[in-house]
Formats: structure tokens, C-alpha cells, sequence
């Protein structure tokens, strides 16, 4: 039996470590999902930027492979980033930061306390696979990702509108 596929769960239900545990692992994996939304907006505004379209992200409605490729693209010309934009295209290429976060969001994960941190992924036309790893792991993960996108918006340099939110006091 493949294991990846099994339904998990605790006789009488969760419990309270269940519980905190749960609310440790769904902020970390929230966490990536938001820092992987950091990097797609980042590489969108700046596709936009460099082939200086004057459109919105509709333009640039693209997978994270699709962008990626075309930001390959982008390194390849000669512009003053092309340089920069292929180390950190090659930096996220490195650190496995598309698996990293399609290993988060295109999981199945494995919520009870006691098992370690497991869930179970189903590549396209593949049989389940279990991943383990640890909650520090996935601190890494979100990490690298939120790494990623600033690499990312600095390029952008002041060519691009901010929104500053005021400090607070």
C-alpha cells in the first residue's frame, strides 16, 4: 500500500498537542505561501519593468515557471540588470525555492502532533511521495523565499511605486 495516499487521523480526534501543533505548522506553511506570493509579484513587476510595459499583471498572468523563464529571458539581454538578474535567478535555482514552496502549497500534510512533519505530495502523473522534515525546516523555507523576493524588488530600484506604511511610535 502506498502510504502517501492514507487518510490520517487520531482516535477520539485531535487533542491539545494536536491543536498547538497545528497552529505552529499553519503559521509556518502560511508563511511560505505568503512569501511565495512575494516572489511571483516580484518577478512580475519586474518582467513589466524590463520589457517596459505600461499594462498591469494581466500582461504577466504566468505560472512561476512561465515567469521564471521569461526573466531568463530578460538576463540574457543587454541591460543594466542582466547581470544581477541571472546571479539571483541562479541563487533561487540553487536553493530549490519553486520545490521549496510547491512542496508546501501541493501538500497533503500530516496535522497531528507526534509524527513528525510529514505530508504526503502527488507529482503530475507520479505516484504520492511522504516528505519529513522539520518546523525548522520550513522556517528555512519561508526564509529563503522572503529572500527571494526582496533579491528580486531590488532590482526594481525606485522605477517601480511604494507604499510606505507610517512607523509606528
Amino acid at each position: 500500500m502506498d502510504i502517501s495516499t492514507f487518510r490520517v487521523g487520531r482516535h477520539g480526534g485531535p487533542d491539545e498537542a494536536d491543536l498547538a501543533y497545528r497552529e505552529r505548522l499553519y503559521g509556518l506553511i502560511g508563511a511560505i505561501v505568503v512569501a511565495g506570493g512575494h516572489v511571483e509579484a516580484a518577478m512580475k513587476r519586474l518582467i513589466l519593468l524590463l520589457r517596459d510595459e505600461q499594462g498591469g499583471f494581466s500582461l504577466v498572468d504566468k505560472t512561476w515557471s512561465d515567469l521564471h523563464k521569461l526573466l531568463v529571458a530578460q538576463s540574457r539581454r543587454s541591460i543594466p540588470q542582466a547581470t544581477a538578474l541571472a546571479e539571483i535567478l541562479e541563487w533561487g535555482k540553487v536553493n530549490e525555492l519553486k520545490r521549496r514552496r510547491d512542496d508546501a502549497v501541493h501538500a497533503s500534510w500530516w496535522h497531528w502532533d507526534g509524527v513528525g512533519v510529514m505530508r504526503s505530495r502527488f507529482f503530475r502523473k507520479q505516484d504520492g511521495a511522504n516528505i519529513v522534515c522539520t518546523l525548522e525546516d520550513l522556517e528555512e523555507d519561508a526564509r529563503l523565499l522572503f529572500a527571494y523576493a526582496e533579491k528580486l524588488d531590488l532590482l526594481l530600484e525606485a522605477d517601480w511605486p511604494q507604499a510606505r506604511l507610517p512607523r509606528r511610535t
